[in-house]
């Protein structure tokens, strides 16, 4: 820290600065110089003073007019003020440093130790959040996200068992992170979709804006940009990005249209579940091979499982919250 004026450092020994004065000179003399100067002024005071001859500066000026304020009764207590201002370069800065990390702990987690918060969306339905940070989550019907109550100072991070669109507010040098059951996706300011059920078996990430990197123990870190689609399938451990692809319709779901792209029956009936509530039952193995391309509005099941028919040659069989499949 830098030396204050030697004006204004008389004038606070003498009584006569300003409020913004002392408090300038009062940090400095925490500092190793300040120190110094003050043992200095101390030895140099009490130099001028003979023993047994104290009481006669009692209601006189001080020698030099260099003392902080006036010295009040002896003046052999000089040893105390000594200590006094000792101890004071020690506690002026952990009071200045504690006070920061006060602040700053108010936004961040220093040390990453916060608790954590747990939303699960109801079956059917949507829901929004927003981060501390500013940064937006929609998530998709029977989503799980887990989140500290503070992100930490070094990064901020979620986990993730379902379907979400972020919406990544950008903080220089404390990137994003999603974590998935297999892959973590990082990212600083960026809008992206996921899609990630533990009864899937894959997980897809599409990037509408910004860069993304997707990490995971099976593959090499990759990057994604704008426009790209990746896909990890959990049993073989790969994954794929697909450039040019279509990324808007994979978050269309927020608008409750249904959009199946080369969907596998497996897929198609998860989603249903999930949004329906019901239970799906395959008569045989065979008709797990067939795909879907399909969009929709989420209306009623029975309607649905309509357009499924005329597209396959598959039919449903409801009853009440059971769904059979078998082939024509």
């Amino acid at each position: 820290m830098k030396a204050p004026e030697q004006l204004i450092i008389d004038k606070v020994f003498s009584g006569e600065a300003s409020k913004n004065e002392v408090r300038e000179v009062v940090r400095w003399l925490a500092t190793k110089d300040g120190q110094a100067l003050l043992q200095e002024r101390m030895n140099h005071d009490e130099s001028l003073i003979f023993p047994g001859h104290e009481e006669e500066f009692i209601g006189h000026a001080i020698p030099s007019e260099e003392i902080y304020t006036q010295i009040m009764r002896k003046i052999r207590m000089r040893h105390i003020w000594s200590y006094t201002f000792k101890i004071a370069a020690v506690l002026i800065p952990l009071v200045l440093i504690l006070g920061l990390y006060i602040n700053l702990n108010s936004r961040v987690d220093l040390f990453s130790s916060s608790e954590f918060e747990e939303v699960t969306v109801p079956q059917g339905e949507h829901l929004q959040l927003m981060f501390q940070d500013g940064t937006k989550v929609c998530l998709n019907s029977m989503s799980h996200i887990r989140y500290p109550k503070k992100f930490g100072l070094d990064e901020r991070k979620v986990e993730l068992n379902g379907e979400g669109y972020f919406e990544v507010a950008k903080l220089k040098n404390r990137p994003f992170i999603v974590k998935l059951s297999y892959v973590n996706v990082k990212v600083l300011g960026t809008t992206f979709n996921i899609s990630s059920y533990d009864e899937d078996p894959d997980i897809s990430v599409t990037l509408n804006t910004g860069i993304v990197k997707l990490s995971g123990y099976t593959f090499k870190p990759l990057n994604m940009n704008p426009g790209d689609k990746a896909v990890y399938n959990k049993e073989s451990g790969n994954c794929m990005i697909y450039h040019h692809a279509k990324v808007q319709q994979s978050s269309l779901w927020k608008q409750d249209v249904l959009n199946f792209d080369n969907a596998p029956l497996q897929v198609v009936m998860s989603t249903l579940s999930r949004r329906f509530g019901c239970k799906f039952i395959t008569a045989n193995s065979s008709v797990m091979k067939y795909s879907f391309t399909l969009q929709t509005r989420f209306t009623d099941l029975r309607s649905i499982l309509n357009e499924l028919e005329k597209i396959s040659p598959l039919r449903f069989t409801v009853d009440g919250q059971t769904v059979t499949v078998n082939k024509e």
